[in-house]
């Protein structure tokens, strides 16, 4: 038997699913309908909107037919007297549950069950009746002029997503395989997994999509309705709009959104969810797909920053270029503002090193600080020339900066990145010593030295003793290192890397898990980590071992007391004039660094309430004062001539 063409003209399609649908109506109440039922139901399936949706949500025919029912009760005036026939007192809107079921070729039970296809992807709104038999279902509107052929998209869908459009060709092809691989993982209900993208754009990230063939839209964490009953009512609403254009949505997350809210509406979205942002602490039902965290080799965006700056000034910049790339972890459209505006001065500039020096520079301080508890994003204040170290010490200093410096040629251009594993990038120091001796001003000298700025992190206030928090302020803190390109100073490390606690409850597993969370994203870092300890026999050898450097500040020596203590008055301060015994005199006390400025600090202070030149009376109160402070007594200045 000839089997006539699928159906493409809209006025065709209304008129036959009318008459698809009367023979339907007539069969439930006797009339016994009429023998084309089927080949004008195989007609109607061929029609491109019914079959996409058949398609998409996998229908079965009882279920394809219901839609066409509906369809036409909405659409036809004649079906929609037949239908009030059946039910002539409602004043409910619709067709009747019990003769739907019954005007489908294949009558089944779980028609309408909220599980269902139907049901769970907004096709139909129900409006319920006394007994379930006395519902009235209808088809969304949104849904029944899809079949009209029009371009419509539910208003509930257009008040809270918004449209992203995407360029395929500006997508990275490693965040594209990684995206791939997370949208083919099924769970039992048949979901993919919420997708974290951290900061990545919503632009790179609709690029990608747009590379896999879908579309993307983003919804703010914030428009996620408060109530769960309307996040249902916009879940199957979008699920419904998703499938049928083939979309993907964006979550961004906001602050002061409860991550119970998000991962609630992601869990009752049917398609695929990315989210944008700090990631959720609360795993959603649909399970979690691991961060995508970039290329082995650690380049970043050199793509963008070589389109951003045309052929002719990347060519300028070299290498350079390479290495900024690899430092700074930016956005596409920060990268593209940044060269606009310094433009005129990479011209201007004497050469390619010159420009590349500059544009750095200007790099490392473009991300501004984050609220993160406990972290502070500041320029270094000090340089080689500030700092009193031992010689040996001073050069092993210099080495690790020279490690940070050539980690980009030595690790990539010269291959040991790959001999390697693609492991072993990132650079980290322990400095251990007593407090005061350094430590801390070394690591601003080593960010001087590179020109970037420090990420002071005091983990007292890093670490939270609510479950979930620590991991979301380390992740933070190391996106905040990661987009700023900053050395990551990590203070009275001992707290956190200390020996192993003994588990006692859920708390300390947890706060041993997230020390482990701690230390794998330290080795994942592809930039330069400090920590310092004031003691460090108290660091656990397991974690001495991942240090690249271990580097211990002794007290200073006398010699090296007497130049702190020559560096400590700056030369515009009203220092009465002191001899060569003086000097050596406030050498021979037992300070630190660290005390010594002290006390020279609280000298022009005293000085200024006084109203004097900073003299021997002042430092000699002042000393006695920082001794105290550390429970010992005042010792007796032997000052030159014999004056006290």
């Amino acid at each position: 038997m000839n089997v006539a063409p699928p159906i493409f003209d809209l006025d065709e399609f209304q008129e036959l699913a009318e008459s698809w649908s009367l023979a339907a109506l007539e069969r439930v109440e006797g009339g016994g309908g009429h023998a084309g039922m089927d080949t004008a139901f195989e007609r109607l399936a061929g029609a491109p909107t019914l079959a996409a949706l058949a398609d998409t949500f996998a229908l079965s025919r009882a279920e394809t037919q219901a839609l066409v029912l509906l369809f036409a009760a909405g659409h036809s005036a004649r079906v929609a007297h037949a239908v009030r026939r059946h039910s002539p007192h409602s004043e409910a809107r619709g067709v009747p549950t019990w003769l739907l079921r019954e005007a489908v070729c294949e009558a089944d039970p779980r028609l309408l069950a909220a599980s269902g296809p139907l049901s769970r992807t907004g096709c139909l709104e129900i409006e319920g009746g006394v007994l379930p038999v006395e519902a009235h279902v209808r088809l969304a509107p949104a849904l029944g002029e899809r079949l009209c052929d029009l371009p419509a998209v539910d208003p509930l869908v257009t008040a809270h997503m918004l449209p992203l459009p995407g360029d395929a060709t500006q997508a990275d092809e490693g965040a594209c395989a990684h995206l791939a691989r997370a949208l083919t993982q099924r769970d039992a209900d048949g979901l993919s997994p919420l997708v974290p993208a951290g900061d990545t754009e919503c632009g790179d990230i609709a690029a990608q999509l747009a590379r896999l063939g879908l579309g993307a839209a983003r919804i703010l964490a914030g428009d996620i309705p408060v109530e769960p009953d309307q996040r249902e009512r916009l879940a199957r609403a979008w699920s419904r709009e998703a499938a049928l254009d083939a979309h993907a949505l964006l979550i961004l997350a906001e602050p002061g959104v409860p991550d119970t809210r998000i991962a609630d509406f992601a869990d009752r979205v049917l398609g695929h969810v990315v989210l944008v942002g700090a990631a959720s602490t609360v795993a959603p039902r649909r399970g979690l797909s691991l961060p995508y965290r970039g290329q082995d080799t650690g380049q970043s965006d050199l793509a963008g920053w070589q389109a951003a700056l045309g052929p002719q000034r990347s060519a300028r910049l070299g290498p350079g270029l390479d290495a900024i790339a690899h430092q700074f972890a930016l956005r596409r459209s920060e990268i593209e503002a940044l060269c606009r505006e310094l433009a005129p001065a990479l011209d201007t500039a004497r050469d390619g090193p010159e420009a590349a020096r500059h544009l750095w520079h200007r790099a490392a301080r473009l991300v501004g600080p984050e609220s993160v508890p406990g972290v502070e994003l500041v320029e270094p204040a000090y340089t080689w020339s500030d700092i009193v170290l031992p010689e040996p010490l001073e050069q092993r200093l210099r080495r690790i900066e020279g490690h940070v410096r050539h980690a980009r040629l030595v690790l990539d251009e010269w291959g040991f990145a790959a001999r390697m594993g693609g492991r072993g990038r990132g650079i980290s120091a322990l400095l251990s010593g007593p407090s005061g001796t350094g430590k801390s001003m070394a690591a601003e000298v080593l960010a001087s030295a590179l020109d970037l700025r420090v990420l002071f992190i005091d983990l007292s206030q890093l670490i939270s003793k609510y479950i979930g928090d620590t991991s979301k302020n380390v992740a933070a803190a190391f996106r905040l290192a990661e987009r700023s390109g900053a050395v990551m100073v990590w203070n009275e490390g001992d707290a956190i890397w200390g020996a192993r606690g003994s588990v006692g409850n859920a708390t300390d597993r947890h706060v041993n898990a997230e020390v482990g969370d701690l230390l794998q994203r330290m080795e994942n870092f592809r930039g330069f980590t400090i920590v310092t300890t004031n003691l460090r026999h108290a660091i656990d050898e397991a974690f001495t071992r991942r240090f690249r450097f271990c580097v211990a500040f002794p007290m200073p020596s006398q010699a090296e007391r007497l130049r702190l203590w020559q560096r400590a008055f700056p030369e515009t301060a009203p220092l009465a004039p002191l001899g060569e015994g003086d000097w050596e005199a406030l050498a021979r006390l037992q300070l630190t660094g660290g005390g010594i400025r002290n006390i020279a600090l609280s000298a022009a202070f005293h000085a200024a309430e006084r109203a004097t030149p900073i003299d021997r009376e002042v430092i000699a109160a002042e000393v006695a004062e920082e001794f105290r402070k550390q429970d010992l007594p005042a010792p007796t200045l032997a000052w030159q001539g014999a004056r006290a």
